[in-house]
């Protein structure tokens, strides 16, 4: 017990000191499972509550309102990270979102400077960031062609605690996503159906998928936290841009459908994101995904308006599993 509370003491003090260069870490930890098994490449995916972090743009796709939570399990359980999310459509047009985003190390001892003492009482490290979302969607026909085109943007106040000090910050992050049809826009022109007066007919190809394209921005100009030190210490998180393309293929006879997606970034702790889902009568889901160069996996489970979903990543500090549900009201 003692050594798990000082590996603990190390993982928080190594924390601080990269802080003095980039701000706000646990931020870069993501959030959902089902985004998780797919390696992270959600941007150009994002249909849930979880677009309030990952593109907000894709809150406009969300029908219902739905809630989610959730959990993970970092270190072998020395740390917790936890999200809830709200996304609440409007109209057609017009969604809200409200997550909040925790990571905490909770009853870490306190030792003084002698070496060999015993333990004095005990403190924790608890770092917050609330995300406050809205999305606007505009259906459009370039070259007369359809598709659909999201914005949306999120405002995220942070605050960490880390013994008696506190410091905080305020956010930005902004997303698009456009999302089109290939059978309408590779549908030909049939030769043999020309009538005296009118256009020729459309011969769709409705077993082709559907794209989707996804810009962010992160921490737009840059993300300020201060702290309440006697310096008054700053740490700024970088802005951080993704751009993203998924590829969704319907599998009719199985009334069924796989998804490809791939994402890269202009972040350097992101070695370029890969996830494939294979999902099976809209019941039961299968994820592979690659994130930081390392191979994750995961599931999901619909049942009704309920969808669970877990996802696993390998770490040498110790596995990450991580365990979501989402409730569509």
């Amino acid at each position: 017990m003692k050594r798990l509370f000082i590996t603990a003491l190390l993982l928080i003090t190594a924390a601080t000191v990269k802080a003095e260069n980039y701000g706000g870490e646990f931020l870069n930890l993501g959030v959902g499972a089902r985004a998780q098994g797919l390696g992270g490449a959600y941007g150009p995916l994002a249909d849930d509550a979880s677009a309030i972090y990952w593109n907000p743009a894709g809150l406009s796709g969300l029908v219902r309102p739905e809630v989610m939570f959730c959990h993970t399990q970092l270190f072998g359980g020395l740390a917790n990270h936890d999200f809830l999310g709200l996304a609440w459509p409007l109209s057609k047009r017009l969604s809200l979102g409200l997550g909040w985003i925790r990571l905490g190390v909770d009853n870490i001892p306190r030792f003084s400077y002698d070496v060999g003492t015993v333990s004095t009482g005990s403190f924790g490290d608890n770092e917050n960031a609330v995300y406050l979302s809205a999305a606007f969607q505009r259906e459009t026909a370039p070259w007369s062609k359809p598709l659909k085109l999201s914005a949306g943007g999120s405002v995220k106040i942070i605050y960490n605690k880390l013994d008696d000090r506190q410091a905080s910050g305020l956010g930005l992050d902004f997303g698009l996503q456009v999302k089109l049809w290939l059978a309408e826009w590779l549908a030909v022109r049939s030769a043999n159906q020309v009538i005296v007066g009118m256009e020729p007919a459309v011969v769709g190809r409705s077993n082709w998928g559907t794209i989707g394209l996804s810009l962010v921005a992160q921490d737009i100009g840059g993300t300020s936290i201060s702290w309440n030190t006697s310096s008054q210490h700053r740490d700024v998180r970088p802005s951080g841009y993704q751009a993203g393309i998924a590829y969704t293929q319907p599998v009719y006879p199985w009334r069924s459908q796989v998804i490809l997606s791939a994402e890269a970034s202009s972040q350097s702790y992101q070695k370029g994101r890969l996830g494939v889902e294979v999902d099976y009568r809209n019941l039961l889901s299968a994820r592979l995904g690659r994130d930081q160069k390392e191979l994750v996996w995961g599931g999901g489970m619909k049942v009704w308006r309920l969808r669970f979903d877990y996802a696993y990543t390998p770490h040498l500090l110790g596995s990450t599993h991580r365990v979501g549900c989402s409730f569509k009201l």
